[in-house]
């Protein structure tokens, strides 16, 4: 592999890459390059256009028809291309995981009401909702306290 860096202030910057074959590391590559190596972005994708949200955006990441989903103050919804494990190590502490299958900015949390099966759901300022897990919710009232 080759790298050349051509540094001309005159022209619009372009990173160009030619590979044999898509992978982990042309899609890092791609993500950096979109997002200008700013951390407080991800990719997130409109049907196939790709979009770069900004975490400070996103309400509450989920599963919805088996793809992972972030939806945003706007209301609408983005697919991600990673798993909710994987999001759960690379954003930053205002976001809690609440279950298996969710994490939500604790920005937007509105309150937490009880159910009647003593469980707790979460409920968002937009008005979505979801339960939170045992386990979740003991870790999430450590950070409360």
């Amino acid at each position: 592999m080759k790298f050349k860096l051509l540094i001309n202030p005159h022209k619009n910057e372009i990173v160009e890459a030619q590979v044999h074959q898509k992978s982990i590391f042309t899609d890092n590559l791609e993500k950096f390059v979109l997002t200008n190596g700013n951390s407080n972005s991800i990719i997130g994708y409109d049907d196939k256009d790709l979009i770069i949200l900004q975490l400070e955006d996103i309400i509450m990441i989920t599963i919805l028809d088996n793809k992972i989903t972030a939806i945003c103050i706007n209301n609408k919804r983005y697919h991600l291309r990673k798993r909710i494990y994987q999001l759960t190590n690379e954003l930053p502490n205002n976001f809690w995981r609440i279950n298996k299958s969710s994490i939500v900015n604790k920005i937007y949390i509105d309150r937490f009401e009880e159910t009647k099966t003593a469980g707790v759901n979460i409920i968002m300022k937009n008005g979505l909702s979801d339960y939170v897990s045992r386990r979740c919710f003991s870790k999430i009232r450590k950070e409360l306290k």
